[in-house]
Order: structure tokens, then C-alpha cells, then sequence
């Protein structure tokens, strides 16, 4: 529990700063922000605590990844403002891990037809990567827990829907501690089968397919809770 309680802290932090950055206007609208590799050097983090810290900022529309060119800052707006500043605010009490598993499947089961019709080959290829990087990290389980969170959270950003993008983020730490509680108990090797399935059957362009994959999926990690 210490070393996840610490992970989730230092992700806290990396992303607090990042956002300092674009709020006091030190990263300016329009400005090219520095790289994943650039940033972990700054902060003497890895690049999975910074791509995490990214993603979230990408969600609240403070930032956007241009591909081929970087990450941008993004006009802040009142609203986009205020978005920014709620997970800050958002205390709520820790979830049940059924709680979180039943989130899961309205979200996630119910977005895979969006991922299904908006996904492109660029989303498939970062989804592969992921799952390369889960299949590296396969012996050490909190690694692989991260990264097995940042493949859901990728899910979510293809279906470009910010409603269903915000909600995730706003989650991510009840996810990521449930995720971590599952992982414990099943380990790494039906994530990356599930995964893999679900990545052909997207390639495919296989919605039922898709949203059956994932509810088996996320009923086989409720075994383990």
C-alpha cells in the first residue's frame, strides 16, 4: 500500500505543477510545451508519471497533442477554468471496489461502440504500444497496473467524447486503486489477453464484439476483488 499511496502522491504533484505552468500563464496559449523525456529530466520522474500528468491535462482541455508535432497549450476559458481546478476540489470518499467495477461497466462497456466508430490507425497503434509496455512490465505488477489504467484511459480519449474523457479523470485515482487491488490477486496474464482481443476486435470494427470483450473482461477482474 506504501508504494502505490506514493505513487499516487508523486502523480498528484507532477500534475499540479504542469497545470501551475498553464494557469499563471507561464506556458502561454498556443506554446509548444516541453516533451515527455524533457519534462521527466526536469522533474526526475519516469515518463509514465508525466505521460499520466499529460493525459489528465489533454482531458481537461488545458492542453492538446498534435500528431507528428508535440503538445500544445490550449486557450484557457471560464469553463475550462473551472474544470482545471475540480480535481482539486473533488474529495470524495474512497470507493468500494464494487462501486468502481460498476462504473466501469456503464462507462467503458458502453463506449467501446464510440472507440469502435472514431478510432484511428494512430489510436490503434498507441493502443498496441501500451499493451507492449504491459507485456515488458508483466513481473512487476504496479508498473503494469499503470499501464494497464493508461490503456483504459486511452479508450476513453478515442471516443472523443470530454464528457465521458472528464469523468474518467476525475476517477482515475479510485480506478487506478481498484485496478491495483485486482492486479495483486489475478496478476498480469489475462490483462494482456483481454487486451489483445480487444484491440482486433477495433481493428476489425467489431462493436458487439468489442463491448462483449470488455464486459467479460471487467466480470473476470471482479472475481478477483
Amino acid at each position: 500500500m506504501k508504494s502505490i499511496k506514493k505513487r499516487e502522491n508523486l502523480s498528484r504533484q507532477v500534475f499540479e505543477q504542469l497545470k501551475q505552468q498553464i494557469i499563471i500563464g507561464r506556458w502561454k496559449p498556443g506554446k509548444k510545451i516541453p516533451s515527455e523525456n524533457e519534462l521527466s529530466e526536469m522533474l526526475n520522474v519516469s515518463r509514465v508519471t508525466v505521460r499520466e500528468a499529460l493525459q489528465t491535462l489533454v482531458a481537461l482541455d488545458l492542453l492538446e497533442k498534435k500528431q507528428g508535432e508535440g503538445t500544445f497549450v490550449k486557450e484557457l476559458s471560464g469553463e475550462t477554468y473551472i474544470d482545471a481546478l475540480l480535481p482539486t476540489f473533488v474529495n470524495l470518499k474512497r470507493s468500494k471496489a464494487h462501486s468502481v467495477h460498476e462504473y466501469r461497466k456503464i462507462i467503458e462497456v458502453g463506449a467501446m461502440e464510440l472507440v469502435v466508430e472514431r478510432v484511428t490507425k494512430e489510436d490503434i497503434a498507441e493502443l498496441k504500444r501500451i499493451l507492449n509496455e504491459m507485456k515488458l512490465y508483466r513481473k512487476d505488477l504496479e508498473r503494469f497496473a499503470l499501464e494497464d489504467l493508461s490503456f483504459h484511459l486511452t479508450l476513453c480519449q478515442i471516443t472523443k467524447n470530454p464528457i465521458i474523457e472528464k469523468s474518467n479523470y476525475l476517477m482515475k485515482d479510485y480506478l487506478r486503486e481498484s485496478m491495483m487491488e485486482v492486479i495483486r490477486s489475478m496478476g498480469s496474464e489475462d490483462g494482456i489477453y483481454y487486451h489483445g482481443e480487444i484491440i482486433r476486435a477495433i481493428e476489425n470494427r467489431d462493436k458487439n464484439l468489442a463491448r462483449k470483450l470488455m464486459e467479460k473482461h471487467l466480470d473476470n477482474n471482479l472475481n478477483y476483488i
